[in-house]
């Protein structure tokens, strides 16, 4: 597959987050054999990311991921984003606020057989929960 095309796939993926689009067609974008660094630190396959990605997800409205940049290599692309939202439901450790937040944010995505097998998020924790007013400027 050409490295055009993986990042066609990783931008599609990315920016349907939090929607109804990507919930039904996560089988579109992801390998049976798929894993994925999840908030915490910990690995989960593609039914448990499938599952805590919904979750997570549910606790936002307006969700807009937007990919800015994006650089591939072999059988890797690097996606560049920006994720605006609203917090409307709670999150551990924070409740729902009704405030709307913009981080930045990176993913490593490794593709086999035209579908994301690895995936590797990095966003901007901290500058969302002091947007959300769950820590304080000062609290850095």
């Amino acid at each position: 597959m050409d490295q055009q095309r993986q990042k066609q796939i990783a931008k599609e993926w990315h920016e349907a987050f939090g929607t109804e689009a990507l919930k039904y067609n996560y089988d579109k974008y992801l390998h049976d054999n798929f894993v994925a660094d999840f908030f915490g630190g910990s690995q989960v396959n593609k039914m448990k990311y499938m599952e805590e990605d919904q979750r997570f997800a549910s606790a936002f409205t307006n969700n807009h991921i937007t990919v800015v940049e994006q650089i591939a290599e072999d059988n890797k692309v690097v996606s560049i984003m920006t994720w605006t939202a609203v917090q409307t439901g709670d999150l551990p450790g924070i409740p729902a606020s009704g405030k709307s937040f913009e981080i930045k944010g990176i993913a490593i995505d490794y593709f086999k057989d035209g579908k994301v097998i690895k995936h590797f998020p990095l966003f901007d924790q901290l500058s969302m929960m002091q947007q959300l007013g769950a820590m304080s400027e000062s609290e850095k």
